[in-house]
């Protein structure tokens, strides 16, 4: 990887379309080794993750993720929360932490994607209970986020493109605390 951390953060985009070119297992292993290194809350390690590659297999969760109705992509992680371990783990008043811990290790894994040329999107729009069923998963095991990951491709000439608004980061922080006639 030669992108440094600020370039990578100004220039990594979400993807919607993926060449269907099979990702190596190398790879694949390289953006989940990035997950296991993102910061947790207390150090706790209750977050799985499930990586799919059979595109059949796919293809089903395509069927019941709206997130990904724009294209499939050649590899897909899901996300979960093993929730034995984070009543074992977790003090009660932490439950949320949990949360930003899967935020935490997707910001990873989209960060390592596109350092080794990949393009990856994160989706949160899914039927929990389908994907439940598809993977087999046990009761404890909660999916809670998928990233998909791929080579890039160029979108379909037919979709309509929007003129992006770039937003400041001006517009986003407020210095101190907000003015009493805010």
């Amino acid at each position: 990887m030669s992108l440094d951390v600020q370039e990578a953060i100004r220039t990594r985009r979400v993807a919607k379309y993926y060449d269907q070119k099979a990702i190596s297992d190398d790879l694949l292993w390289s953006v989940l080794e990035a997950a296991r290194w993102a910061p947790t809350g207390g150090n706790y390690r209750v977050h799985r993750f499930i990586c799919i590659n059979d595109r059949s297999l796919l293809q089903k969760i395509k069927f019941f993720t709206p997130g990904m109705v724009a294209g499939l992509p050649a590899a897909l992680i899901v996300i979960c929360v093993d929730w034995d371990l984070a009543k074992a783990d977790v003090p009660i008043e932490n439950y949320q932490a949990v949360y930003f811990d899967v935020g935490s290790a997707a910001e990873n894994m989209l960060l390592m994607a596109h350092g080794l040329g990949l393009v990856a999107g994160p989706m949160t729009s899914f039927s929990k209970d389908a994907v439940r069923v598809l993977l087999n998963l046990p009761s404890r095991i909660d999916p809670q986020m998928f990233v998909g990951l791929g080579y890039p491709a160029e979108p379909p000439v037919y979709l309509p493109t929007w003129p992006k608004t770039k937003i400041r980061v001006q517009d986003l922080v407020q210095w101190g605390p907000y003015p009493a006639d805010y």
